[in-house]
């Protein structure tokens, strides 16, 4: 194990992402990696929940590294990667798939998430912390999403041996930030994507746009052709 991050573990906490901004106000220039047992009030993107049990991944990573703020989709890029790596290390390459932007599905069914949150200024961040969650044992009843886990999939692993080979990933890539060849990793993202010969649709601003897949591009944005316009690039939304 490297020393790009101090480990953090608890037994029991509300938001593993909550306790690093806690953290964070006393440990400015330190990268941090927290894993927690037990996870009580666990969030999504957009006020979302993320429901979860003692023997499930939860984590958060806190980097502290500069970059302008139109960048924030190269962190999405570099953490589903280090996801997808780590699901196929299990032996699930076949059946797993990304939806756009933080979700890891298997079989249609959700089995991973992240959360990025940001701390910036004059148009950089300074730095970020990005949650994740595994469904490692449980497999949570939502009204939005369909759900699965390790478990099911006869894949057992210890939260805590995954939290080290995830963080083992992540210091590595982003020990490498400005070497790495984003090209590359967004294709890999567009070669994982979930509905890439089907259309789908995507609401933007509270607006619903009926689209096609044509890439995940280097900036982590969603490339789609819809009625009114061709390759045109969306940086936040959610696909229904």
């Amino acid at each position: 194990m490297d020393n790009f991050f101090d480990f953090y573990f608890y037994k029991s906490i509300e938001s593993t992402n909550d306790k690093l901004k806690q953290i964070r106000e006393n440990k400015l220039s330190k990268n941090i990696a927290l894993l927690t047992q037990n996870q009580q009030k666990g969030r999504g993107r957009s006020k979302n929940s993320w429901y979860s049990k003692e023997g499930d991944l939860t984590c958060s990573f806190l980097i502290n590294k500069s970059l302008p703020i139109d960048h924030i989709g190269k962190i999405n890029i570099i953490f589903v990667n280090v996801l997808l790596n780590f699901f196929n290390s299990l032996g699930l390459e076949k059946i797993t798939k990304y939806k756009w932007p933080n979700d890891i599905l298997i079989m249609h069914k959700k089995i991973s998430g992240l959360l990025i949150e940001t701390s910036t200024k004059n148009k950089f961040i300074e730095n970020f912390i990005v949650g994740i969650g595994i469904n490692i044992i449980s497999s949570p009843l939502t009204l939005k999403n369909k759900t699965t886990s390790l478990i099911e999939l006869n894949k057992k692993i210890d939260p805590l041996d995954a939290f080290f080979q995830i963080s083992t990933d992540t210091s590595r890539l982003f020990r490498n930030f400005d070497n790495l060849d984003f090209v590359r990793l967004s294709k890999n993202l567009s070669n994982y994507f979930y509905r890439s010969k089907e259309n789908f649709n995507l609401i933007v601003n509270d607006k619903t746009m009926n689209c096609s897949f044509k890439k995940i591009d280097n900036n982590g944005e969603l490339v789609v052709d819809t009625l009114e316009k061709t390759n045109q690039k969306i940086s936040y939304g959610e696909i229904i």
